[in-house]
């Protein structure tokens, strides 16, 4: 059975949760099951992984400013290639019309409808006008969790058994590294020192709700230290200049780093180098950096919004977003209490075992499978 993959999203997100989705799954799926492989890729990127694996072919895309000559592209090169099913990774936009064969699209989340704000109005546009008809055509909708699940079928006028939770899992990068040398690493590559050393890492839209944060450092500032900093990695977007208003209204802002985009392959050193990873997103279809936190050993904070509740389980310690004292007295237990970070620590550690890529690849196979031999 042959089957087509737009992995372009594997390059164009590396770093984010859809790019991380994708990767991991291109990776696992061209290894076996027995299946062939054709995966589009952007014409000026080289394939990212398994280009030279006998089931797995890579096809360049030629891009256009109109996505229209795009989809016909694709489309014709898998009625060419005689595929049998295609799979859109990343939410399927700009799915292509009249696409003769079965379609599975994993859709993430449907944040545009739940909180249009904290999306750009060229993207919520282009979501809300595509989905319906993506929902309608895709034969099946892997989605990343069953809160995810509820709002899909919430907003979406879709049969719940077309909708299949697979859970995604951190990649295998994400493993516990001693803090000194990571501590090194973030000084010489960085300029970051002090400690302790509370770490967020992600987006900053209103989401995320990052300011909470903020607050919440601010307020445990003298039990904290003087010398303690709170790490914000992430892409440097038009809303890091409110945070930093907010950072220098509370008179934190010499405490308050902001180092930027980060690189997949230094992301390990970040979680190693803290004391506390926190995450105190109001709303995540899945939520992969607290995952990726715990497999690396780091005490992990939450808010209890979402899908987060779902996915950290037992294996956080989960506040509410909504309460920057609650917020700032979990921080402040985890780095001064040795007791509770290291139970915190170890929950973490057993909880993100329940995740595995493997596990996820071979249960989007039978997706796959079963769909091809209804």
């Amino acid at each position: 059975m042959k089957i087509a993959i737009d992995a372009r999203g594997a390059l164009w997100f590396r770093g984010t949760g859809i790019g991380t989705y994708t990767y991991q799954l291109v990776k696992g799926l061209v290894r076996g099951f027995g299946d062939e492989y054709l995966l589009f890729c952007p014409e000026v990127s080289a394939p990212i992984a398994a280009n030279d694996s006998a089931n797995a072919r890579w096809v360049p895309v030629p891009e256009s400013p109109d996505w229209y000559l795009e989809q016909a592209y694709m489309v014709q090169t898998m009625v060419a290639e005689k595929v049998a099913l295609y799979h859109m990774p990343q939410n399927g936009l700009n799915l292509p019309r009249k696409i003769p064969l079965p379609v599975v699209v994993t859709l993430h989340d449907v944040i545009p409808y739940i909180l249009p704000q904290s999306c750009t109005p060229a993207f919520r546009r282009r979501f809300v006008t595509q989905m319906p008809y993506i929902a309608e055509q895709a034969e099946r909708l892997i989605t990343v969790s069953h809160f995810s699940k509820r709002d899909i079928l919430k907003h979406l006028n879709v049969p719940s058994e077309k909708v299949v939770v697979v859970y995604p899992a951190p990649e295998p990068i994400y493993v516990h590294l001693p803090q000194g040398p990571c501590r090194c690493f973030l000084e010489q590559c960085y300029g970051i020192k002090g400690g302790p050393l509370i770490l967020y890492l992600g987006g900053f839209s209103l989401r995320k709700n990052v300011s909470v944060l903020l607050k919440a450092f601010a307020a445990g500032l003298k039990e904290l230290g003087s010398q303690a900093v709170l790490v914000l990695a992430g892409k440097l977007t038009p809303e890091v200049r409110m945070l930093q208003e907010l950072a220098c209204h509370l008179k934190i802002q010499d405490r308050v780093i902001y180092p930027g985009y980060v690189p997949v392959e230094h992301l390990p050193q970040f979680y190693g180098a803290a004391d506390v990873f926190v995450y105190p997103s109001l709303y995540e279809g899945f939520g992969m950096p607290p995952l990726e936190a715990m497999a690396c050993g780091i005490p992990t904070i939450t808010s209890n919004a979402a899908a987060l509740t779902e996915i950290v389980g037992g294996g956080a310690w989960q506040v509410d977003p909504y309460d920057p004292i609650a917020l700032s007295q979990a921080i402040i237990a985890v780095v001064s209490e040795d007791e509770t970070a290291a139970r915190l620590r170890e929950k973490g550690k057993r909880w993100v075992k329940r995740y595995s890529w493997a596990k996820a690849v071979m249960e989007t196979t039978m997706v796959y499978h079963e769909l091809l031999n209804a």
